[in-house]
């Protein structure tokens, strides 16, 4: 009897420690840095900082995101990037939150943001709702690209970014071998042009595609780091439930395309995070 008095006492123990391990990692706020090649970027540009937020999920860290907005703009950014999921799919857009939000960060520089799979669901499956939302996103002065691009430029140089925006089929589980060509991504954002490109895609699976096709510099979130990260081996499972994903977190390189992978800042369904502090990413050129 005493035996399953301790068994069951250091079980207690365990699970309460890892409720308040996964407490303290869904808040513990951060801010990565990453050096990207300068190769193709206008002169203009090439002291800029770059910063990008991914999977909200309509979180709050501190009262009206007080303590994020303090960390962004210690930053001093040129642009903000947002690649997608600052929502949570439902039956219904709740969204004061986020579009207060939204009207803080445009105070600090201009920001860019582009959907993911739960705007995507939004729109999908309450499209009323959906619209009026990005209405007011529009109000605020954010600029929302969903398959579509803008232009951003400074001392008479240019450069374009764009926002991929995948139907559901895209984001399908890993298993389910969904392909992603090139061709995909002329018909959606047309044919690269001679100019550096910034791509914001939510999943970043089809990274390889992005540099075929042409992306100087990808921005991405979707895994949420892959959950759990575990030390020397990195994320356990992606959000496609895929053990192990190659594309986790971080700095990913192909061809002459580079990706910035966030682990993200928000939860939801599963509100779970180990070992994996919620993520601003700060990108400066080298």
């Amino acid at each position: 009897m005493l035996i399953v008095i301790w068994i069951v006492g250091i079980a207690g123990i365990g699970l309460l420690l890892m409720v308040l391990l996964c407490a303290y990692y869904n808040h513990a706020i951060t801010t990565e840095y990453y050096t990207v090649t300068k190769k193709g970027l206008p002169e203009a540009f090439k002291d800029c900082t770059i910063v990008m937020l991914s999977d909200v999920h309509q979180q709050e860290f501190g009262a009206g995101n007080h303590r994020l907005l303090e960390r962004i703009k210690k930053e001093h950014p040129s642009f903000i990037v947002i690649a997608g999921d600052l929502l949570v799919k439902g039956e219904e857009v709740k969204a004061e939150k986020m579009l207060t939000l939204l009207e803080e960060l445009v105070k600090i520089c201009p920001v860019y943001y582009a959907p993911g799979n739960h705007e995507e669901k939004l729109e999908r499956e309450v499209e009323e709702p959906f619209k009026e939302f990005l209405e007011a996103v529009n109000k605020t002065g954010v600029t929302y690209l969903a398959n579509s691009s803008a232009y951003i430029a400074k001392d008479n140089e240019i450069i374009k970014i764009s926002g991929l925006h995948l139907q559901k089929k895209y984001f399908a589980k890993f298993y389910e071998r969904v392909e992603f060509e090139e061709k995909i991504m002329v018909e959606l954002l047309g044919e690269k042009e001679d100019i550096y490109e910034i791509l914001i895609a939510h999943n970043p699976n089809y990274f390889p595609i992005y540099a075929t096709w042409g992306a100087n510099l990808v921005f991405s979130g979707h895994v949420h780091g892959g959950v759990v990260i575990l030390p020397w081996i990195g994320g356990v499972i992606s959000t496609t439930f895929e053990l192990f994903p190659k594309y986790d977190f971080g700095k990913f390189t192909e061809k002459d395309s580079t990706m910035i992978l966030s682990r993200g800042l928000g939860v939801h369904t599963i509100k779970l995070r180990l070992f994996n502090k919620p993520e601003i990413s700060v990108v400066r050129f080298r």
